[in-house]
């Protein structure tokens, strides 16, 4: 496809950017007002702190199948009424006048969002010739990195002067511009001839052992290792298992062969789950060290713990650009093996001081910057036109097994931190053998991208493709 082609690219990105901006800013925006929601309808905090569940939960099961739709059908239609749904869902959730429409309401605004994130990579590789998909990627990731660092603060200052309802209600303007634009701008996707059925059984098996993973996680945070979470942790294994088994014997599935036999595309997905399981497992435990041991309070950890998303969204488009004119293998290297250098700040310190964490989130923000743009464009980039939307899905998925694992790990490991206020040279010992093991797991990453033989993108790939 020419870049000629789609002369307001630019301006689809914005719209693309969009909704990335309002479901990384309602993340953090909800994190924050769960007390306030809670006092509202008379409930405790971990019965609130469904209303963030359920959100992540509607996202992972449902992103695999509704990118294998988006492949069949316009995706257009499908990322433009993503819009449409999470505006309605916001107002729904903005009326609510009970918990369980509350979260049936946020059920509704995950669907919107899911419907979203399964096409946003996709249109990028679908409007961006390969020569200027890094940077387009990049400029992503810079408002990954403000909703992330924007949504706890916005929601915070808001609340000085509204009711948390209201910080729903900004969404339902937002969305509704942004659905409008895309059914004008956004190209239509013609059919690649892709004519199979849709696995609802895979469907159903991955989106089962997902939300059961995803509940053991959710619950051993703040119950620890208890018997029902076992079983649930042991009942998404083992539907993870039938559903390679099965899998494996269908031709065209959820867990598409097709996708899983491109080197490119299969190692970048365990990279970026081994990236993001590193990055999880470790910022968990900084919050609480920071507070409970070096007694900071909630405000400067959280304006410390900055340093991680502002580094990567200063890095990440620098990084995309330097990819779409010399190729993706050095960024990818480096972002991992400074990921693994930045475990190394808090293994080796002599003491786990402000500085050391200081030093180790920076250097692992810059990290990320540079592996997640590059990786990304490469994946898109490899996969086949015909399932870009599975392959953007799958993507986004991999990313949350990453993150629960994460939490797994760091529970598993130092779960017991701020709980039973234990020795703090105890716990010192156990967070550098937890960032030793995410220092591994960027080693791996490291030792993964050099199998890899990645092109340096080439601006005739427009021309040939156009043929």
């Amino acid at each position: 496809m020419s870049s000629t082609m789609y002369p307001r690219r630019w301006g689809i990105l914005q719209i693309i950017n969009m909704g990335t901006l309002i479901s990384t800013l309602d993340v953090g925006i909800v994190n924050v007002i769960l007390p306030n929601m809670a006092q509202q309808y008379d409930i405790t905090l971990a019965q609130i702190q469904w209303v963030a569940t359920a959100y992540l939960l509607t996202m992972v099961a449902l992103l695999p199948f509704l990118g294998k739709i988006s492949d069949k059908w316009d995706r257009r239609h499908i990322y433009s009424f993503g819009f449409l749904i999470f505006s309605v869902g916001s107002m729904c959730i903005a009326l609510s006048d009970s918990f369980s429409g509350l979260l049936i309401s946020r059920c509704l605004q995950g669907v919107g969002a899911t419907m979203i994130m399964a096409n946003s990579q996709a249109l990028v590789r679908q409007v961006f010739p390969d020569h200027e998909r890094g940077r387009a990627l990049g400029m992503n990731a810079i408002v990954v990195a403000a909703g992330t660092m924007g949504g706890p603060a916005l929601g915070g200052i808001l609340l000085e002067w509204v009711s948390w309802p209201w910080l729903f209600w900004i969404n339902v303007p937002i969305g509704l511009v942004a659905f409008v634009l895309g059914l004008r701008w956004f190209p239509r996707a013609k059919s690649k001839g892709v004519a199979t059925s849709f696995d609802l059984l895979g469907s159903f098996l991955l989106a089962g052992s997902l939300c059961l993973l995803m509940l053991a996680a959710e619950g051993s945070k703040e119950h620890g290792f208890t018997m029902s979470i076992v079983a649930e942790a042991t009942g998404g294994v083992l539907a993870l298992i039938v559903l390679i088994w099965y899998e494996r014997r269908l031709p065209d599935g959820i867990l598409d062969h097709e996708l899983f036999r491109n080197r490119t595309v299969f190692i970048g997905n365990m990279s970026s789950f081994l990236m993001n399981l590193a990055q999880t497992a470790t910022l968990i435990p900084i919050a609480f060290y920071l507070q409970s041991v070096l007694g900071f309070s909630a405000w400067k950890t959280g304006i410390l713990m900055i340093l991680q998303p502002l580094m990567m969204g200063i890095v990440a488009p620098y990084a995309g650009r330097i990819r779409d004119l010399y190729g993706a293998h050095f960024l990818i290297k480096s972002g991992a093996a400074l990921g693994a250098v930045s475990m190394l700040v808090v293994v080796c310190f002599p003491s786990l001081s402000q500085l050391a964490i200081g030093l180790q989130l920076a250097l692992f923000g810059i990290g990320m910057g540079l592996f997640h743009a590059t990786m990304n464009a490469e994946i898109m980039s490899a996969a086949p036109e015909t399932k870009l939307s599975l392959a953007g899905s799958l993507l986004a998925m991999v990313r949350y097994m990453g993150q629960i694992a994460g939490i797994g790990l760091a529970t598993l490991m130092v779960g017991h931190m701020g709980v039973d206020g234990g020795d703090s040279g105890e716990i010192s010992l156990l967070m550098r053998i937890l960032f030793g093991i995410s220092c591994i797991s960027c080693l791996v990453v490291v030792g993964m991208v050099r199998t890899l033989s990645l092109n340096k993108p080439s601006s005739i790939e427009s021309l040939t493709q156009s043929k």
